[in-house]
């Protein structure tokens, strides 16, 4: 597993709180991203909105259940596969 570098844990840390949970770097990433470019809150009440939605075909696809430790967060989309 990567180390993710202190200055994006720093950012996270500052962003989301010293007891946060820890996600994988890729979402991270994202959600500092957000924070930075201020589109967080409007993008996480899209997410509130279709949550229900979105939950079901994901463990309709996957045939888990869609919690923290769903092999689903491991997924990069940005990283191409070729």
């Amino acid at each position: 597993m990567k180390k993710i570098s202190n200055e994006l844990l720093n950012k996270y840390i500052k962003y989301f709180g010293k007891d946060a949970a820890i996600p994988p770097e890729h979402i991270m990433k994202t959600l500092v991203e957000m924070k930075e470019k201020g589109t967080y809150d409007s993008n996480m009440k899209v997410i509130k909105k279709e949550y229900k939605s979105i939950k079901k075909k994901i463990e309709e696809k996957t045939g888990t259940k869609l919690d923290k430790d769903n092999p689903i967060f491991d997924v990069d989309f940005d990283k191409s596969e070729n």
